[in-house]
């Protein structure tokens, strides 16, 4: 009969705990399809935020927010892994090109969400403007590869799957993240008459009115400088312990090079002596095997980016574009006149 008792006893109170939990997870379940039935895309929402350890019950927008970002990082680099796997297979010469840019963009993806998830984290290091230029610039990058492949004619063979997944949970933070960019842009007040966006500090202010910059490296064809190429002093800058602001001064003379500036090489400033005087140029292109963006005569992968708000981003116009049929002839480099 005490047995009875005990096992009686046992079941219920396993009956009880499993009652409970099973009340718990349906109203966390109830609580993410809310959540989830905010966004773009709520099914992947919904089916990621299920398979993850959140079963607590969200209050606030921006635990939403980073949420999605994280679940976004950790889709991102499941993505680069498997793309990553495709080169020990053995790929077509012709997708070569599109593999080595989709394994950049994808690197540089995974970078942006990481730093949009360890900014909300510390919320001073990172604003709303932030967030959706990192957000932005993580969705850019999946795109771009996706589009590198069709301008090449070549199978989209870069997990499409994992970056639809990914491109789609990226858009639902940029959705939500949307909301505090709309709370901080009505309360954001800039000087329609100032010379510089809000970001530049005094001393980059005082550098860039300066009419002598004096420069840590020059570069010069004619080898009165510390380089003759653009390119073989951004790489000696990148060997710099201190990445404080580094100037290079890029003499007179048309420079045919592709420039890369690797994100973890940031502060880096180039002038030249003027616009007719120092270009630098290229002549990749689609038709010779490369991607539009391997093509770029200057390839960026910035890390410290900022954000303009609508006064500032009011000031750029295309009036210098169109006049450079101006003075492009004089130069000898080729381009097309026209849009």
């Amino acid at each position: 009969m005490t047995m009875m008792r005990k096992t009686l006893l046992s079941l219920l109170l396993v009956s009880s705990v499993f009652s409970i939990a099973t009340s718990t997870r349906r109203h966390s379940n109830s609580n993410i399809d809310w959540w989830c039935s905010q966004t773009p895309y709520p099914e992947p929402c919904k089916y990621y935020m299920q398979q993850t350890h959140y079963h607590h019950k969200l209050k606030h927008k921006s635990e939403f927010r980073a949420i999605l970002v994280h679940l976004a990082l950790e889709r991102a680099v499941i993505m680069r892994r498997k793309a990553r796997d495709l080169g020990h297979n053995g790929i077509a010469k012709k997708q070569k090109s599109v593999f080595r840019d989709c394994l950049k963009l994808y690197d540089n993806t995974v970078f942006h969400l990481n730093r949009t998830l360890n900014g909300l984290r510390e919320k001073r290091s990172c604003s709303p403007f932030d967030a959706q230029t990192w957000l932005s610039t993580a969705r850019t990058n999946i795109e771009t590869c996706q589009n590198g492949a069709l301008e090449l004619g070549v199978e989209d063979f870069m997990v499409p799957t994992e970056r639809c997944n990914v491109t789609e949970i990226i858009s639902n933070g940029l959705f939500v993240n949307w909301a505090f960019l709309k709370y901080e842009a009505v309360h954001y007040t800039e000087d329609a008459e100032a010379d510089f966006p809000s970001w530049f500090s005094m001393h980059e202010r005082k550098l860039l009115q300066s009419s002598s910059i004096r420069a840590h490296l020059v570069v010069a064809k004619d080898g009165s400088g510390h380089f003759k190429s653009v390119q073989a002093a951004i790489n000696a800058a990148a060997r710099r312990r201190i990445k404080s602001r580094f100037i290079i001064h890029v003499k007179r003379g048309v420079y045919r090079e592709n420039i890369e500036i690797d994100k973890t090489n940031d502060n880096i400033m180039l002038f030249g002596d003027g616009m007719r005087n120092t270009i630098i140029t290229s002549g990749r292109s689609v038709n010779a095997g490369y991607t539009t963006y391997s093509s770029a005569t200057a390839d960026l992968m910035f890390c410290s980016v900022n954000s303009l708000c609508p006064t500032e981003a009011s000031r750029f116009t295309v009036a210098n574009l169109l006049a450079g049929r101006t003075w492009l002839p004089a130069t000898g480099v080729p381009f097309t006149s026209g849009l």
